[in-house]
């Protein structure tokens, strides 16, 4: 009879209800969600012209890298509170697009692995219920597993050789069986994604490349 009480608590602390989301709340949550990933997207590639040449390019990376750093955990803290709310905002709740952009955030939390792992495990439960993306489950996973240094299951988390070809960083778990892995999880095939960024980073580098002899991205066949 005590453990039957101790199961029930259980449950019942760990049933959390999330509140129901009205019209005008799902109007206010995708306005939201359209400034963190527009705001993310604005910091995700290089340091931004004015500030090189304004502050030349040591200190011009230096105050872009800490101002993107702390647009991240704005981010977080956003998307935190979401969850807090409302739970995963999945495509019930969202739409498919929308739900990305609240995945977004999680992806690049880094600075905070348990809050990625809470996330991933909240996907879980939602792709059982086809309420989330398994790609975007897919690179989660790999994600936190680059960040904890293993490898990874899927590969979409790219380094580079010195070669300039793409690989995967801290490598697969499984290199046999990737390509049938990848097609469950409605990501493209490893050759052609791999080749698409071995390609990519040639022409980002060309200068360099063709300096040390290599003419032409390094592909797999």
């Amino acid at each position: 009879m005590k453990k039957t009480i101790f199961f029930l608590l259980l449950i019942l602390i760990s049933c959390k209800s999330y509140q129901k989301i009205s019209t005008s709340e799902r109007e206010n949550i995708i306005s939201e969600l359209d400034y963190i990933v527009n705001i993310d997207q604005k910091y995700s590639g290089g340091a931004f012209e004015e500030l090189l040449s304004k502050y030349g390019k040591k200190e011009g990376w230096k105050i872009f890298e800490a101002k993107r750093d702390s647009v991240g955990i704005e981010n977080q803290k956003r998307i935190k509170n979401l969850y807090s709310k409302y739970g995963y905002l999945g495509y019930n709740q969202v739409g498919k697009e929308n739900s990305t952009k609240f995945w977004l955030p999680i992806q690049h939390a880094d600075n905070d692995v348990k809050f990625q792992q809470k996330m991933l495990e909240e996907l879980r439960r939602e792709i059982k219920k086809n309420n989330a993306s398994k790609n975007e489950y897919a690179m989660l996973e790999d994600r936190i597993a680059i960040n904890l240094k293993k490898k990874q299951r899927f590969g979409t988390q790219v380094t580079y050789s010195a070669d300039g070809q793409a690989i995967p960083k801290y490598g697969l778990i499984d290199n046999v069986n990737i390509e049938k892995l990848r097609s469950e999880y409605k990501l493209e095939s490893f050759k052609d994604y791999y080749n698409w960024m071995t390609t990519n980073h040639f022409e980002m580098n060309k200068e360099y490349f063709v300096k040390k002899g290599i003419t032409k991205p390094l592909l797999y066949k």
